[in-house]
């Protein structure tokens, strides 16, 4: 399982999201099942994000009342309602957040089981709002215990693994778009791809224009995205950042002692340098 979460300042907009049904799967029901937690009004997520804009209001101090927190199953995993609902209820009580207003969310609108929580920071009745910050430590324990007690698919975390687990490479992570890709296509990601084939390009380079044919015999090229560096074959796009931990634009530039800027300059009739538009990368 992989988790992700954030604090916001509108309980209505996050309820909007939650309901809102995906343009790319219409005819599948974005919202599964729903059950919550120290919950009076409980028609609707709308009643449910007015309920809990009240009782944030007793906080003179919060400014980010707001807690969403998303788990994500791998598509082999399958849990049942019931299943999915423990580990919600063990991360509420990991968080401190047990007794706090909150509401479940099952979306059955990917190939993947996933479920988003959405609770409020401020207690309903001491008014004081619980602070999340890094927590991330004790959501990976959470669900790495979960996984091993349901059989599910064990996925070490950075900041905590089991005894005999050993931390991920960090070029190995995958950002949370490139997880649901992998989860809908069943294929690997292209930053994945782009990691295997020609990876070790990156490392072996000398400099930008050996970087550039290196990488041109394996049908890539770099091309630039606002401050970043993205790695195509023309068609799809990664970070080049993904790629390795060695392979930042910041970084390629101190090693090289030339900001690809200057080279792209002075090479533009030679390589054909092009700014790529914005793609949606999935960071």
């Amino acid at each position: 399982m992989i988790a992700q979460s954030q604090t916001s300042t509108s309980f209505q907009s996050l309820a909007r999201y939650l309901e809102r049904p995906k343009t790319r799967h219409p005819e599948r029901p974005r919202i599964a099942w729903t059950t919550d937690r120290n919950l009076v009004c409980t028609a609707s997520l709308q009643d449910i994000a007015w309920e809990m804009t009240i009782t944030a209001r007793a906080s003179e101090r919060v400014q980010k009342p707001v807690y969403h927190l998303s788990v994500s199953w791998a598509p082999e995993d399958g849990p049942t309602r019931g299943q999915m609902t423990a580990v919600a209820d063990k991360l509420m009580h990991t968080l401190s957040l047990a007794a706090h207003q909150s509401v479940y969310v099952a979306h059955g609108d990917e190939a993947y089981r996933h479920l988003h929580i959405m609770s409020n920071r401020v207690h309903p009745d001491t008014g004081k709002a619980q602070p999340m910050y890094r927590k991330y430590r004790a959501i990976q324990a959470t669900l790495r215990k979960a996984e091993v007690r349901y059989g599910f698919r064990q996925v070490p975390g950075h900041l905590y693994q089991l005894p005999g687990q050993s931390p991920p490479e960090r070029s190995q992570s995958l950002s949370k778009g490139a997880y649901k890709a992998l989860c809908r296509k069943k294929t690997l990601p292209f930053q994945l791809l782009v990691q295997r084939a020609a990876g070790h390009e990156f490392d072996d380079a000398a400099g930008w224009q050996d970087l550039h044919a290196r990488l041109a015999r394996h049908g890539l090229s770099l091309r630039t995205r606002r401050t970043g560096l993205l790695v195509t074959d023309g068609h799809e796009y990664a970070k080049s950042s993904s790629i390795g931990p060695n392979v930042s634009l910041r970084k390629l530039e101190a090693r090289f002692g030339e900001t690809f800027a200057l080279q792209r300059a002075r090479d533009l009739p030679a390589w054909q340098w092009e700014r790529s538009p914005d793609h949606d990368l999935g960071h």
